[in-house]
């Protein structure tokens, strides 16, 4: 009876004294390993911290070079441009903190591309077409360097970051689509019904006689003049070819850089202004061959369409439908409509259809204006 306990006694402290071991060597590895994994959860944590920030800063920065990009293009002015991108880049906040851009962050210059390569940005470039902003996080900017969340004793309690972005008036071919149909032989603020004759034109006159005085023809003759002269003014090179559409559509003009022969290429019509119906679709379609025909080294140019109306469409392809067929090749429309006999909703829907933006003119000034605004809002891309 003895001999029996004293062996169950053995057989039970002999696991014990071993488990006592084990508790100490776990003990020790345990005092060795958590130093080291509370250090490599503070370098995660300070990681997707740092993470963090920079989308922040990259978010900040793209929306002050989009929007600085646009103002350059809209006012040709530098100063505008830096106010724009400050007011933009101080709506975002990088921990917590609104972004303070200084106009030192801001940088303006030339980028273009070869071909289908990137947009290579040059500070010192001739044609200053692009704009990069810098945004920062450090001793000289409002919040300083982002304090980390785990500060390494001895190393780093905080640390300051960067992030840019460029905004590029990249390469344009555009098509002007310009509507000749008999209305555009009417003033603005009359009814386009014949007879009677237009009331600025002279007694007699009738089609094909020259554009009256007050036609809205003339009204347009003037819009186009505006428009090419602010392509001129333009940092960037832009393309531009015209086409006309009555009951059919024509090529007047391909893709040049001598913005005067879309002008010359009116002067028949002014001279000689018949009627005819509005092939609004039509003119959509040609203007597309016109802008297929690329010009050497713009094989990525943009290309866009003007298309202006006074009137509704009432021959040929449906407008909407050939929106449609353009905007599945990535050509972008805007839309004019002039005076108040047109179908705004129907060009709405064309400028929807292609991806651009619509705008209506009651007047001759209001055209004029509406084209210059076109001319400056030609598409401006985030090119870094």
């Amino acid at each position: 009876m003895h001999t029996t306990q004293h062996r169950r006694d053995s057989r039970q402290c002999s696991p014990t004294r071993r488990c006592r071991q084990r508790r100490g060597a776990v003990i020790v590895l345990v005092a060795i390993l958590l130093p080291v994994m509370i250090i490599l959860a503070g370098f995660t944590i300070n990681g997707a911290l740092i993470q963090l920030r920079k989308t922040e800063m990259y978010v900040a920065a793209d929306a002050a070079a989009r929007a600085g990009g646009r103002e350059l293009g809209v006012e040709q002015s530098e100063s505008k441009a830096i106010a724009r991108a400050q007011e933009f880049a101080a709506r975002n906040k990088v921990g917590g903190v609104p972004v303070d851009l200084k106009p030192s962050d801001i940088v303006f210059g030339q980028s273009d591309r070869s071909g289908t390569s990137r947009y290579n940005f040059d500070p010192n470039g001739q044609f200053r077409n692009a704009m990069q902003v810098h945004v920062k996080r450090d001793g000289s900017h409002a919040g300083g360097p982002v304090p980390l969340l785990f500060p390494m004793p001895g190393v780093v309690s905080s640390v300051e970051l960067g992030q840019s972005s460029i905004s590029t008036q990249v390469q344009v071919d555009v098509c002007l689509v310009i509507d000749r149909s008999g209305s555009m032989a009417y003033a603005s603020n009359e009814t386009a019904q014949y007879p009677p004759a237009p009331k600025s034109a002279p007694p007699g006159w009738d089609f094909c006689d020259p554009a009256p005085p007050a036609s809205r023809w003339l009204d347009l003759v003037q819009a186009v003049q505006v428009f090419d002269q602010a392509l001129q003014d333009s940092p960037a090179v832009e393309f531009a070819s015209l086409v006309t559409y009555a009951d059919t559509a024509v090529i007047e003009q391909p893709l040049t850089t001598n913005y005067s022969l879309l002008e010359n290429s009116l002067n028949k019509y002014t001279n000689s202004f018949c009627a005819g119906g509005t092939n609004i679709g039509g003119g959509i379609l040609v203007g597309m061959n016109a802008l297929a025909k690329n010009v050497p080294g713009r094989s990525g140019a943009i290309k866009v369409l003007l298309v202006m109306t006074d009137g509704k469409h009432n021959s040929g392809l449906d407008p909407v439908a050939a929106a449609k067929i353009a905007g599945k090749q990535n050509v972008m429309i805007f839309t004019v409509t002039f005076s108040n006999e047109t179908d705004e909703a129907r060009m709405k829907l064309v400028a929807k259809e292609g991806q651009g933006e619509h705008f209506h003119a009651k007047n001759g000034n209001e055209l004029q204006d509406v084209f210059k605004k076109i001319a400056a809002r030609l598409p401006v891309l985030l090119t870094e």
